[in-house]
């Protein structure tokens, strides 16, 4: 783990959000690095629904997970974001108040990016010497714009709680429901930032087998609105 840009204990975090690549590769890392759960938390303000599989029924939730052998690395996953603000924000504080017991230093969440740009991954920090680190580790910064939902409120929330932030986020047209190869350079950023070995062999195969999209497909998307290529999204 890169100890000159971030402390001791390190949470990776990524919730739902605009092709669900920050969840995407939130869960990926947790698989990878076999990490096991150890606190579950819900919140009232989810989606009135529960998911079913293979014939069994759970409540939405977000976990807290951690690879075994180690206590330097947290991954933070959910099924789900709240659908209204305050509920957004009580579950934030309910996150990072579990973060805090268990001394995080840093919280990283993974979030999607949605505008023109050469840039594969952006990065914002919660303060001018963790945002100066990001950039001379080859992380783009975001100059201005937003960081929606759980994903931008999560970092916000930091220095109340005594951690810092950083929000990287995966480049994506916002047109996929799920945006594999946004996730898979997230991955690889926060592998690289961290000092990580994570394999993506799995997700280049599942790459490998997207269907294509034809011309017609291509000039009957609806275009991005001009301010869409300035802002930030989770």
């Amino acid at each position: 783990m890169s100890k000159k840009i971030f402390g001791p204990c390190v949470c990776i975090g990524g919730m739902p959000g605009i092709g669900s690549v920050g969840k995407v590769a939130a869960d990926y890392i947790g698989t990878a690095l076999e990490c096991a759960t150890f606190q579950l938390m819900v919140s009232t303000g989810f989606p009135p629904e529960v998911p079913v599989e293979g014939g069994i029924a759970r409540a939405l939730q977000v976990e807290l997970k951690a690879p075994g052998g180690r206590d330097d690395l947290l991954v933070l996953t959910g099924d789900a974001q709240p659908l209204k603000p305050p509920h957004m924000y009580n579950l934030a504080g309910e996150i990072l108040n579990a973060l805090a017991s268990y001394e995080v230093t840093d919280l990283i969440t993974l979030a999607a990016y949605v505008g023109s740009s050469e840039e594969r991954v952006f990065g914002v920090a919660t303060d001018s010497d963790l945002a100066f680190a990001l950039e001379e580790s080859g992380v783009a910064l975001l100059r201005d714009g937003i960081v929606g939902g759980l994903n931008g409120i999560l970092i916000g929330l930091c220095p109340s709680y005594g951690m810092r932030g950083v929000c990287l986020m995966g480049k994506t047209d916002g047109e996929k429901a799920v945006d594999l190869g946004a996730a898979e350079t997230l991955i690889e950023a926060t592998s690289s930032l961290l000092g990580l070995n994570v394999n993506t062999e799995i997700l280049d195969w599942a790459l490998s087998e997207e269907p294509k999209e034809d011309e017609d497909e291509e000039r009957t998307r609806p275009h991005r609105r001009e301010e869409d290529d300035h802002a930030g999204y989770g």
